[in-house]
């Protein structure tokens, strides 16, 4: 847990503690890169706000680091803008100050839970669509020769819809099978975790595949013909 203010970093690492989990706190941003680097987190709780580094920042480093937790901002900011920069940058949802602490320890269930688990809906194995390889059980993708590096949402996203090929999938069955809940970001969070994925199946080149939105309804993965 990332938190730069003493009060809230207290109350919600007492929250964490009640449920069971083990807490490691931080409360600036290098600090909290030096500290997901060598513990290697299940779940990131991190402040937007920091007195060195910015969340936003923290997040985009330990993305490109390759860190694939699960990344949760906390946040007084609502506007749509600000969901979607932070979700681009590498972050998997978010919950706006002030928080019912309910609400946060169910949050990071759905996100512990979807983390240990393959997708729900999708099959164990190896599952191939155009030059797209993915394997359920080592938690790999592969574009031909390539590996590709995905977060874990990334990956739980792309096993979803490749165990639905040629299918649209609603934003609202995206979020229920992959997020575990309507999540509070809505169709924004799928909406920025889709283009990243699109982005990285095409820097590996041709996949083979069509990740496409079907307006007004959802996405499809369809082998190319």
């Amino acid at each position: 847990m990332v938190e730069d203010d003493g009060a809230v970093r207290a109350i919600v690492g007492e929250v964490c503690r009640l449920e069971g989990y083990d807490v490691i706190e931080a409360s600036t941003g290098s600090q909290a890169l030096e500290m997901a680097t060598s513990s290697e987190p299940d779940v990131l709780l991190l402040d937007w706000v920091l007195p060195d580094l910015s969340g936003i920042e923290v997040c985009r480093e330990l993305r490109r680091q390759g860190a694939i937790c699960p990344i949760v901002l906390l946040t007084g900011r609502t506007a749509k803008v600000d969901v979607v920069v932070g979700l681009e940058v590498g972050a998997d949802d978010y919950i706006t100050k002030p928080f019912d602490a309910r609400e946060l320890t169910a949050r990071l269930r759905a996100h512990l839970r979807r983390s240990r688990m393959v997708t729900p809906g999708s099959r164990p194995g190896v599952v191939r669509v155009g030059d797209v390889e993915i394997d359920g059980e080592g938690r790999r993708v592969r574009v031909g020769e390539s590996e590709v590096k995905l977060t874990l949402t990334e990956f739980n996203l792309l096993t979803l819809l490749a165990a639905n090929p040629g299918r649209v999938l609603t934003r609202s069955q995206l979020l229920d099978k992959v997020w575990g809940y309507l999540a509070e970001v809505d169709h924004h969070s799928v909406d920025a975790h889709v283009q990243r994925l699109r982005r990285k199946l095409q820097d590996r080149g041709n996949s083979g595949v069509s990740l496409e939105a079907v307006p007004g309804l959802g996405y499809r993965l369809s082998p190319r013909s």
